[in-house]
């Protein structure tokens, strides 16, 4: 009898599980897609795109420009020789293409 309550009780509980599926939500139509938590919240990142990594790349490297960045580049020579050369490749590179 204890035997065939268990099974039931594994029954019930697997049962509440297969009910229960993951959510996925997409804040920006769909370039990345997030696991919902069951809170509502946004969960692990399942799926993003090349538009969306682009953009996450473009969020982080605007931290090189502005008025920071320029005082940053002021006061280590080092950052400022980095940044030069790569402002001359890019502007060798693009300079070619019009």
């Amino acid at each position: 009898m204890a035997h065939k309550d268990m099974a039931k009780k594994k029954n019930k509980r697997s049962k509440k599980t297969s009910r229960r599926g993951t959510i996925y939500v997409s804040p920006d139509g769909g370039h990345t897609v997030y696991e919902q938590n069951r809170d509502g919240s946004r969960g692990r990142l399942v799926e993003e795109d090349s538009h969306a990594v682009m953009l996450r790349q473009l969020r982080d490297d605007s931290d090189m420009f502005g008025f920071e960045a320029y005082e940053a580049r002021k006061k280590y020579p080092a950052l400022k020789k980095a940044y030069d050369q790569y402002r001359t490749i890019w502007q060798l590179t693009m300079g070619n293409e019009e």
